[in-house]
């Protein structure tokens, strides 16, 4: 399904967000939680899909090379549509650290961001961009969660990198392999993640990019970083671009149907779908689908 341009009304004080809350008015925190262990052998809680709180605030979940202050302008639109909005940065990225991203891995990002989601008053809706999106996956079937927005998504599966993207991977892929941090050139950048955005915001995004742990990347492309739990079977948004250099097409759909969620392309994106210049496409068809899923029967 292609994405189409929203009217701005919805970026107001609108009504969408008061029936989000409602839709889940009179849900509540199961009492008896299960727990469950990771292999860094830390205790997580699981609480029963089936109970999904009252309020539900959006939290944003970044990707590899990136940080939250990628995601200023979302945050400023669901906060002014009347959402509680979290941007939660990865241990490591802000400000970008070589030395400690050298010994984290997928598994460190998740328990960091576990830890920050569990001080919420109720579920969250998960965003999660590329890297963002897979752990938003894995959170999704340990704790509690309203909803699963999946943009530019990796799979919780091997991620096959397309051939135009090789000859920008080879170098690094030393790196990958011994779990090294990782430091993409200028050109991988441009050429791989921002390359169809305007000139100007190409250059500001690329001098923002960070390095990022070896060990984690190897474990999102080899497949290593599988759903810890059941995966979610609540009400999920897959959104991609037509154009995208790092997660193909092919592996966008099979995403969307793993989870039977509704799948919106952006046929003249690339990978770079939360970019300035894409907000009001993008997150606007997010906002869309939020007022859809108030609306709907539950």
């Amino acid at each position: 399904m292609e994405n189409t341009h929203y009217a701005n009304d919805a970026w107001g004080k609108t009504q969408f967000a008061i029936m989000f809350e409602q839709k889940f008015a009179t849900a509540r925190w199961s009492t008896r939680p299960r727990a469950w262990e990771i292999s860094d052998s830390r205790r997580l809680a699981r609480v029963s899909r089936e109970t999904i709180m009252a309020r539900s605030p959006i939290v944003l979940l970044h990707g590899a090379f990136s940080h939250a202050g990628h995601f200023a302008g979302w945050t400023k639109l669901f906060l002014k549509a009347g959402f509680e909005c979290h941007a939660p940065s990865l241990p490591g990225h802000t400000p970008s650290d070589p030395g400690e991203l050298a010994s984290l891995t997928l598994n460190d990002y998740l328990v960091a961001l576990h830890r920050e989601i569990v001080k919420l008053d109720a579920p969250p809706v998960l965003v999660g961009h590329s890297m963002g999106g897979l752990l938003a996956q894995q959170l999704a079937t340990i704790v509690p969660c309203a909803a699963l927005i999946c943009v530019a998504s990796v799979p919780p599966w091997m991620l096959v990198p397309q051939i135009r993207a090789l000859p920008f991977l080879a170098p690094v892929i030393p790196a990958i392999l011994s779990g090294r941090p990782i430091h993409l050139t200028e050109t991988t950048f441009r050429e791989l993640f921002v390359h169809d955005l305007p000139g100007e915001e190409q250059h500001q995004l690329i001098s923002s990019f960070g390095a990022e742990s070896g060990r984690a990347f190897r474990a999102m492309i080899l497949g290593l970083a599988r759903l810890p739990g059941k995966r979610f079977q609540g009400a999920t948004l897959c959104l991609s671009g037509g154009e995208d250099r790092i997660v193909s097409s092919r592996t966008s759909k099979a995403i969307a149907r793993y989870y039977g969620a509704r799948h919106e392309v952006f046929p003249r994106r690339g990978h770079w779908l939360i970019a300035s210049s894409a907000e009001r496409e993008v997150a606007g068809s997010v906002m869309r689908w939020l007022e859809e899923y108030a609306q709907s029967d539950p």
